[in-house]
């Protein structure tokens, strides 16, 4: 069934006109999530003999920073659900073309799609560090659909997303499934789509899994994967993270919460980029 994405945006709206912010905790709070898998590296400079955490911080802090601009927030880990009163951006409005995900055979998995797109649209929000669109206004507290993974090189990262639509979203929730680990790294491309497929493969199993317990038909599955390599003398950070925010004033064109739920991503850009921050960083 259809989601009411109108009433949901039309009060998931910040109170700032260039910030983003986190939303409220009652029952008829609306939000809307943000997906995206980011990765960053440090060098490992800080380290002491009591302690490896702040060099961890500081390559978790890149990685806030490496995709889209999810800085200085606080965020709240919470389990990863996408609910009745929350819209999917990229998905339910800001909408993108969607493809189907090429390491999986469509005959064996029938309606998987590739995650990027709306990856992009979270991008397009947000901006990036040193060109600003609509961040999240700096020190928030957000809740986030959001998993990390910390590893000493030399290694090779990889961060894992899906994100699972319920067939009946007025009765039940979306689904975020994160997955994190590390991959053997090689030259051999054939050798490094075949890891990447065993793993894209366990994580729709895992959907299915959860379909199960949870008596919940997913209708789209949409699949993100990201890798990093981390040198040996660094640490490298990997995120899965959906932050679960309202929209900045200036984000809605002319204030026309109606016409955004129907308007295209590249549509938007064109009508807001005048309103970018675009404050160096």
């Amino acid at each position: 069934m259809a989601k009411n994405v109108s009433r949901i945006l039309s009060t998931a709206v910040s109170p700032y006109d260039e910030y983003c912010t986190g939303f409220g905790m009652l029952p008829e709070s609306t939000y809307i999530t943000t997906p995206l898998i980011a990765t960053g590296v440090a060098d490992i400079e800080c380290a002491h003999g009591g302690s490896d955490i702040l060099d961890k911080i500081v390559s978790f802090d890149r990685a806030e920073g490496e995709y889209a601009n999810i800085t200085q927030t606080n965020m709240v880990t919470v389990s990863s659900f996408n609910g009745i009163n929350g819209a999917i951006l990229g998905y339910d409005f800001l909408k993108q073309n969607i493809r189907p995900y090429h390491l999986v055979d469509p005959e064996k998995y029938p309606n998987v799609y590739d995650a990027e797109p709306l990856f992009k649209a979270t991008q397009a929000l947000y901006g990036t560090i040193k060109e600003k669109h609509f961040p999240i206004a700096p020190g928030q507290h957000i809740l986030c659909a959001y998993k990390s993974l910390y590893k000493n090189g030399p290694c090779m990262m990889y961060g894992a997303l899906a994100i699972a639509i319920a067939k009946d979203r007025e009765h039940n929730a979306d689904l975020y499934m994160e997955d994190h680990g590390t991959v053997l790294a090689t030259h051999s491309r054939e050798a490094n789509l075949e890891q990447q497929t065993t793993i894209i493969e366990s994580l729709l199993l895992s959907v299915k899994r959860i379909s199960e317990n949870l008596n919940v038909e997913y209708e789209k599955i949409f699949i993100g994967f990201k890798c990093k390599n981390v040198q040996s003398g660094q640490v490298g950070c990997v995120i899965t993270a959906a932050p679960y925010i309202h929209l900045a004033k200036n984000a809605i064109p002319k204030g026309d919460i109606p016409a955004l739920e129907h308007m295209s991503l590249s549509d938007w850009q064109s009508q807001v980029s005048g309103s970018y921050m675009n404050q160096p960083a």
